[in-house]
């Protein structure tokens, strides 16, 4: 299990990170400057709301402790590559989706490491120290931050490759993961089933709290109907896959899979089946709204 946690989990993970660096151009930023308010406060939300409102959720539900940190540290993992997938599905505006993405992944490096190691403190007790936040920043920038930083670039250098093969690289990562997941899984597969049974509601809870956080938001400041899509998904869906690796790599037993990560690994799974309904809905909401203009 330990080659699991320690070197195939995080290499899925980069190769996803990298394919959402991939898919980031010049345009999806220019627009995000032309138009600043629906980028800003879905940043906002991700980056300041979600972790408030999860903290209060976990202070009102009083789970046991390590899943309470395994849930803090899902929530600070903004957006992920299913947050685009559910944004593009549901014709929501993708380039915000994927610029949300992008910046909030390269800006976790300043806040994950420091915020993971002060929950930990909180909920479980464990003394955070300036070695340990700074071993957890260089693994984050590496899996993190780094591999969305390199798809840009990669983009950059040769954008007619990515232009023709950037869907097919994107599928192959997701593909990866979810092999390399359910390999995981297996491996756990008693520990797995009881977190399922133990945790299904509370994530369900959670995630219907974001998701309506997600349209609250949208609807405060007027945004129009593609940005209040990608703020529903984008705020709404976290980034299971760092989450997990994340909580992978705070949790310091060498064998089963790691309690820390295991909420990641249940919200991650339970996601896009619960999802598939609002996805449903609000793809019929939009093309309406689109014939409607025409």
């Amino acid at each position: 299990m330990e080659p699991v946690v320690n070197i195939a989990i995080p290499a899925a993970v980069f190769i996803i990170m990298v394919s959402i660096g991939f898919g980031v151009t010049r345009d999806d930023f220019r627009e995000c400057l032309v138009l600043p308010k629906a980028f800003l406060v879905g940043v906002t939300a991700q980056v300041v709301l979600v972790p408030l409102f999860v903290f209060a959720f976990l202070m009102l539900l009083q789970p046991e402790r390590d899943i309470a940190l395994g849930i803090m540290i899902l929530a600070l993992c903004p957006g992920g590559a299913l947050s685009n997938i559910l944004t593009k599905v549901s014709g929501g505006d993708v380039a915000l989706s994927v610029s949300m993405t992008a910046f909030t992944n390269v800006f976790s490096i300043a806040t994950l490491p420091s915020l993971s190691v002060l929950a930990a403190s909180y909920f479980v007790g464990t003394d955070g120290n300036a070695s340990e936040i700074q071993a957890i920043t260089v693994q984050v920038a590496l899996i993190g931050t780094l591999p969305v930083v390199l798809g840009m670039f990669l983009r950059y250098i040769a954008p007619n490759f990515a232009e023709s093969h950037g869907g097919a690289f994107f599928r192959f990562s997701l593909i990866v993961f979810v092999l390399i997941m359910g390999w995981s899984i297996i491996e756990s597969i008693p520990v797995f089933y009881a977190a399922m049974i133990a945790l299904g509601w509370q994530l369900l809870a959670l995630l219907c709290v974001l998701v309506a956080l997600g349209v609250g938001m949208g609807s405060l400041v007027r945004l129009t109907l593609p940005h209040r899509i990608t703020l529903i998904f984008e705020i709404g869906v976290q980034n299971s896959a760092l989450g997990i690796a994340v909580g992978a790599m705070m949790w310091r037993e060498p064998s089963g899979f790691p309690i820390y990560a295991t909420p990641a690994a249940v919200y991650g799974s339970l996601t896009l089946l619960l999802l598939l309904p609002l996805v449903g809905l609000v793809s019929r909401v939009s093309k309406k709204a689109a014939m409607a203009r025409q």
